[in-house]
């Protein structure tokens, strides 16, 4: 395939494990992300910015920059001058100091369509069409907020039983009356209210009372139906055990005025003399307010029978929690994937457009809940493994068939990059950064009301975020005590206390490197939003992700980014041994398409994934000789003149 790609289309999964992927792929499981692969070129050595984590690195990828360079260095950030305990989810895109790629591609008259792709809320650019973007999924938000909550519009998941499940709504049968319109061959009916609080909203929304229904018509409990009124007849869900309800849009009331919202319910539990229910509640997903310009969200609600799910809940809370079943998770996940692959389309045939970015958030959700469920080391049985493989291999098939629609949709013509922020592991060993501060006489506590707080009288340095530890040094910081002439002192005593670490256990040593923020420019950090102290830890310690050194490996896991690239002036079937990084991503995509580059981007062209890597000297060298024949030929006719001699 040759010639200038006419789109572009970058795709991205949160967190998947890159390996794995690409041999699932590979054994035929993901026919779309085989056929990319099979069509173009696999990075085998994707290398991410560290620390390896959501925000920064999704900024990279649409920069071109390091997390120094466009500010979002971790997942949070702290503002100097601010208290060193004081951080804020890194979610706002007036914190990019970098210009984004649709940015960059307006100065020549290109159109971007943006879905759900992390720290870009508000919209920045004029010719960008976008649909979330303020937390992980749509009608998420988590810009600005402290760290780790998120508020959510409308309304999260909530789990309707009969049973003591966590954080669940526990309710009571009762024997059912006043319902009009029964069926004549009810045997039994039993009743319960459900109240709907609508937890975690972004703004306050008036809770809602609904009427549960239980049939028996003669072989048992089998019908659940969910009403506003007692009127069976006006119902808007019956349900039987493993049931989901159709897409259900409501109108609710709000602080803000009234709000159009969809959602659905699943009875994914009803015993047959009724003793035990579990009736499952989707997130209540608000239709405006999330996409600009807005009401995007709603019509394209229309066509699609997912739902725009602020998704955290979902993969994370309710399967751990015991809320819901595999089946049922993966129901959940799909739901969420194909809303996102009928907004990719919708979008793609509404508006015109040259760049086409989005992001899905399930790999890293799912592998925080059963990443240790995975690994034979530190799964509880082999059948233990292999359920948790069938359903991390449901989740990459969802993801894949989302893919397949959305590259189907932007043509043969497109150029389709798959990428990835970083990869994941199983959780490791503790590194207690704290305790090896305060050991080393660096970090002070005091008993204030009961708990342990930072004795900041006494505190010369302080852990924050995922990778930084910062000197409370005078004059800068609010609690400051160190003067700046010990200041270099202190970052030697925490870099010794790092180095000199040893886990009890293991005798390992889980520091990689631990650099002044000065040093820290050779991996991309620089600037007033980084620690005073830079660290890295080994794959063996630790979660997921964050702190760990983009090469780690630990288990099945590894944090290497995902990068698949496919389309004109690309190479079919090449799987490339040589590093590439994140930052190569914005510079490659606009070599083919022939796109400004944005200001910040700091990364090169992968030349070794290219077809020719030499067409664009080529095409210059073909139009500058065409040029000089061109000259010629006006110079001669501008010379030519006739003599006439007389007979």
């Amino acid at each position: 395939m040759s010639g200038k790609p006419e789109k572009v289309v970058i795709i991205g999964f949160d967190a998947p494990i890159p390996h794995r992927l690409y041999e699932y792929a590979m054994r035929g499981l993901l026919p779309n992300i085989r056929r990319l692969i099979e069509e173009g070129v696999y990075c085998e050595n994707c290398l991410v910015p560290h620390p390896t984590i959501t925000p920064p690195n999704w900024t990279t990828i649409v920069t071109g920059a390091w997390p120094g360079t466009h500010g979002i260095t971790c997942f949070n950030l702290h503002k100097p001058g601010t208290p060193l305990d004081q951080v804020y989810q890194a979610f706002d895109s007036a914190d990019c100091s970098a210009e984004y790629l649709w940015e960059a591609a307006e100065r020549a008259g290109k159109r971007a369509i943006v879905l759900n792709y992390p720290s870009t809320w508000p919209p920045r650019g004029r010719n960008v069409v976008q649909v979330g973007g303020a937390g992980l999924a749509i009608n998420e938000w988590r810009r600005g907020l402290r760290p780790w909550g998120f508020r959510v519009t409308l309304g999260d998941a909530m789990l309707f039983t009969t049973e003591d499940y966590p954080l669940a709504k526990k309710i009571q049968l009762r024997r059912a009356e006043g319902w009009a319109n029964l069926p004549g061959e009810v045997r039994r009916a039993l009743e319960a209210t459900l109240v709907v609080d609508f937890p975690r909203a972004l703004f306050r929304v008036e809770p809602v009372t609904w009427h549960l229904l239980l049939l028996d018509m003669g072989e048992g409990f089998k019908i659940a139906a969910v009403s506003k009124v007692k009127d069976y007849a006006k119902a808007f869900a019956v349900l039987e055990p493993g049931q989901w309800s159709p897409v259900i849009e409501d109108e609710f009331a709000t602080e803000r005025g009234p709000y159009k919202a969809v959602f659905r319910l699943k009875l994914i539990e009803l015993a047959e003399d009724g003793s035990r229910l579990r009736l499952f509640l989707t997130p209540i997903c608000a239709l405006r307010g999330n996409s600009v310009p807005d009401g995007l969200v709603e019509r394209i609600q229309r066509e699609s029978d997912g739902l725009p799910l602020p998704s955290h809940s979902v993969y994370y809370e309710a399967l751990s929690l015991g809320w819901v079943d595999h089946q049922t998770f993966l129901e959940l996940v799909d739901m969420e994937h194909r809303w996102l692959a009928d907004a990719a389309c919708w979008l793609m045939r509404n508006f015109e457009w040259d760049i086409f970015v989005m992001h899905a958030h399930c790999p890293d959700w799912a592998y925080h809940v059963f990443s240790n469920k995975l690994d034979p080391s530190t799964a509880g049985s082999k059948e233990e493994v292999e359920e948790y493989t069938k359903l991390e291999i449901g989740f990459y098939q969802s993801l894949d068939r989302m893919v397949g629609r959305i590259v189907d949709a932007a043509g043969d013509d497109a150029l389709v990059i798959l990428t990835s922020d970083h990869g994941a592991k199983p959780s490791g060993r503790p590194f207690p950064v704290a305790k090896i501060l305060e050991e080393a006489g660096l970090l002070a506590y005091k008993e204030e009301g009961g708990e342990r707080v930072i004795d900041w009288s006494r505190t010369l340095a302080v852990p924050q975020r995922s990778c930084y530890i910062y000197v409370n040094l005078k004059g800068r910081d609010p609690h400051g005590i160190v003067p700046p002439e010990k200041y270099d002192e202190v970052r030697d005593r925490v870099i010794s206390a790092l180095y000199d670490y040893t886990d009890p256990e293991t005798g390992v040593k889980p520091v990689v490197f631990a650099l002044k923020k000065e040093d820290a420019r050779v991996i991309g950090l620089y600037g007033d939003r980084v620690g005073d102290v830079v660290f890295a830890l080994r794959g063996e310690f630790g979660g997921q992700h964050g702190p760990h050194i983009t090469t780690a490996r630990y288990g099945i896991g590894s944090l290497k980014g995902l990068l698949i690239m496919k389309g004109p002036g690309v190479k079919r079937g090449v799987r490339l041994q040589r590093t590439v990084w994140l930052t190569d991503i914005v510079p490659t995509v606009c070599y083919l398409a022939e796109l400004p580059i944005p200001r910040d981007a700091e990364g090169a062209i992968i030349y070794q994934a290219l077809e020719d890597p030499d067409c664009k000297i080529k095409e210059l060298r073909e139009l500058r000789e065409k040029y000089r024949k061109l000259e010629e030929m006006v110079r001669a006719e501008r010379e030519l003149t006739h003599t006439y001699f007389a007979e």
